[in-house]
């Protein structure tokens, strides 16, 4: 295959004709006049993992060069290798063994209650290393995971497995970690300078769940709502994380409740200790049930916080208005206000959240299905505009990662290629199984590497055929190279 080349041979490296969202590349006049999906035509000129250049595409004429090494994808897409800004791969692939028999959210909270008996560190370390994988053989370079700490023994297996791990994928995918416990968890002044100061030890993120219960928002919460000490239980999380420098990221109003206003007590605590910028806050659905003036409020002081909203469409859909019974169709999709908040000047993005646990019992850390489905249910296509950078540059600047979700010169040459030449081709199908049906002979797992190319499969509960269990393999031990491409076939 002409696509293919040995960067171990050749440090330069040019990549023709290749469709570029506008959003994941510097703004250059000089650049073609984008399609009627923000798509531009460029090549990009790489030397050393690293990118030197990018302008319009010349087509493949004059290329001839011994000593570069060429790959025309023929107006295939390319975007930034993924970032996902909100996982809980502490809690993956324990849906089966503790199922959550009724798809609720309440139903989630006592299964997974319950999976803890089985939990330990060879346990948690395994599911989360192979969580990494399948994340990384999806094409994604970063990834910030919630680790519950609502125990002692939660607490003592999870940072030192997020610790080890983070090391050990240094280079493949940046990761990042952050508590998660209710609100009403800060009531005991002790247990939380405790964790606090173990979040700190390990380089994490202090989190925490407000309004986010099956009944947030209703006074009769005192678990994640709180009313009669909310606002001192948000100071004393505030308080504990600026005293350590500290991020903050929190779980918030996932539900379906007009009176859940988390998001809205967050922002405003934010302003009052001088936080700005440096807090995300994931689910919001209940601004779907918002009053527009509530809502206006709302939107007014998460902007001015400068809070990031994260949407978690697969999780929120499964999850929302679910009818314990199964008798009852949802009536909406739990997603939140994704066009209202950009609108605001929000930043917002979308990410994977649970996959095959209690609160999801599918998903594969996949980040291009995560922008496929919220792309569908929150309708963001038409035009898809900059809605890229959902899974790219937003919350790589959430995660103070600005070498991550964006293609530029100057950066590591950290993409995902694929052979779609627009939208329509690229979310028409899943991408991992389209290397050819069967596999060509020329297209060995090996093959992948020549680029540095992540593996097209995913987890080996998926693996219909041999060649992607070790492809998936293969990636996870050989792939090294700074250059990270994952490539598809296309029909025509």
């Amino acid at each position: 295959m002409r696509h293919f080349v040995d960067i171990n041979t050749q440090t330069h490296l040019r990549i023709l004709n290749a469709s570029v969202p506008l959003c994941c590349i510097p703004k250059d006049s000089s650049l073609p006049s984008p399609t009627i999906d923000s798509l531009a035509l460029v090549d990009i000129n790489i030397v050393e993992g690293k990118v030197i250049g990018i302008h319009a595409a010349r087509g493949s004429a004059g290329y001839v060069n011994h000593n570069v090494g060429i790959v025309d994808l023929r107006h295939g897409m390319v975007l930034p290798t993924f970032v996902d800004l909100h996982t809980h791969i502490d809690k993956a692939q324990t849906g089966e063994r503790s199922r959550n028999a009724d798809g609720t959210l309440s139903g989630a909270d006592r299964s997974t209650a319950s999976d803890a008996e089985f939990w330990n560190q060879d346990d948690v370390y395994r599911r989360m290393d192979f969580s990494l994988k399948c994340a990384y053989a999806h094409g994604t370079s970063a990834l910030r995971t919630h680790l519950i700490n609502m125990s002692d023994k939660q607490m003592q297996l999870t940072w030192p497995c997020f610790k080890i791990l983070k090391e050990k994928w240094k280079g493949k995918v940046e990761l990042q970690g952050v508590s998660l416990v209710v609100l009403s968890f800060f009531r005991d002044e002790q247990k939380a300078v405790q964790l606090a100061n173990l979040v700190k030890s390990a380089g994490g993120m202090l989190g925490a769940a407000v309004c986010c219960a099956e009944n947030g928002g209703d006074p009769n919460d005192d678990w994640t709502t709180c009313d009669r000490d909310r606002d001192a239980l948000l100071d004393r999380v505030f308080t504990l994380a600026k005293e350590r420098d500290l991020d903050l990221d929190f779980h918030v109003d996932e539900n379906g409740n007009e009176r859940a206003k988390g998001l809205l007590y967050i922002a405003r605590k934010t302003i009052q200790h001088g936080y700005q910028g440096r807090v995300v806050c994931g689910h919001c659905c209940s601004l779907c049930y918002q009053g527009d003036q509530d809502l206006e409020v709302t939107m007014q002081a998460a902007k001015d916080a400068g809070v990031t909203v994260v949407s978690l469409p697969l999780v929120n859909q499964w999850t929302q208005d679910r009818d314990q019974q199964g008798r009852r169709t949802p009536r909406w999709r739990g997603v939140t206000l994704l066009h209202e908040l950009r609108s605001k000047g929000i930043p917002v993005a979308m990410a994977s959240d649970n996959t095959r646990d209690q609160f999801f019992a599918y998903g594969d850390l996949d980040m291009l299905e995560v922008f496929n489905q919220g792309c569908r249910m929150a309708h963001l296509d038409r035009p898809y505009q900059d809605w890229a950078t959902t899974v790219g540059s937003v919350p790589a600047d959430a995660m103070n990662l600005p070498q991550h979700g964006r293609i530029a010169p100057g950066l590591p040459a950290n993409m995902v290629l694929f052979k779609a030449r627009g939208y329509s081709e690229l979310l028409a199908r899943p991408q991992w199984d389209r290397v050819g049906d069967p596999c060509p002979p020329h297209w060995t797992p090996a093959s992948f590497f020549c680029l540095g190319i992540l593996s097209l499969s995913t987890s080996p509960a998926f693996h219909a055929r041999t060649w992607q269990a070790a492809c998936l393999k293969l990636a996870c031990k050989y792939a090294q190279s700074p250059i990270l491409l994952y490539y598809t076939c296309r029909m025509g």
